[in-house]
C-alpha cells in the first residue's frame, strides 16, 4: 500500500516496515545538516500544535539522540535512540523508542542521494513485528511528516 502526502510517499513494506520517500531542492549537505544540527532541527521538527521542547544529539556512531515535544494541551511525548552508524552526508543509521518503552523500538536508516541540484531522501523504519508497526501507525506520525519535512524544506534555502 502506498499513501502519497503532496510530495511525501509512505509506503508500507512487509509486515514490519514503513518507507518513507521525498524529494528536496537543496543538496544532501545541506539537507544533512538541517537533520544533525539541533539548532535547526528545532526549526523544523514542530508543527500544528506540537512544539518541539528538546533536541540533543551526540552525532557519533553509539552516540545518543533525544527530542520532546509539548502539545498545546500540555500532553508531552519524546523520542530517544542511539546510533548505529553514520556517513555524512548520505547515511544515518540509529534505534529509536518512544517514551522509554523499550519494546516500541524500530531501526531507523535514512539516505540522502543527489538528484540533480536536489535530494531524495528515504527512511526505512523496521519494526520487529507487524503489531508494533501498526501501533506506530495508529500513534498519527505520518500525519504531521508532510508538515515538518515541509517546514526542512522551507529552512533549507536560508543555512
Amino acid at each position: 500500500m502506498t499513501l502519497e502526502f503532496n510530495r511525501l510517499q509512505v509506503q508500507m513494506d512487509g509486515e514490519t516496515d514503513i518507507i518513507v520517500r521525498r524529494n528536496f531542492s537543496h543538496p544532501p549537505a545541506r539537507v544533512w545538516r538541517a537533520m544533525t544540527e539541533p539548532e535547526l532541527i528545532r526549526q523544523w521538527m514542530s508543527g500544528n500544535d506540537y512544539q518541539m521542547t528538546r533536541c540533543e544529539i551526540d552525532l557519533r556512531v553509539g552516540g545518543v539522540c533525544h527530542w520532546g515535544w509539548t502539545h498545546a494541551k500540555g500532553d508531552t511525548f519524546f523520542i530517544a535512540g542511539t546510533f548505529q552508524a553514520l556517513r555524512a552526508p548520505h547515511h544515518m543509521e540509529h534505534v529509536e523508542y518512544m517514551n522509554r518503552d523499550m519494546s516500541s523500538g524500530s531501526a531507523q536508516t535514512t539516505d540522502l542521494v543527489a538528484r540533480g541540484t536536489g535530494t531524495r531522501m528515504t527512511v526505512v523504519m523496521r519494526y520487529d513485528r507487524a503489531e508494533k508497526r501498526a501501533a506506530a501507525i495508529a500513534t498519527g506520525m505520518t500525519d504531521g511528516m508532510e508538515l515538518t519535512y515541509g517546514n526542512l524544506e522551507a529552512l533549507l534555502p536560508g543555512i
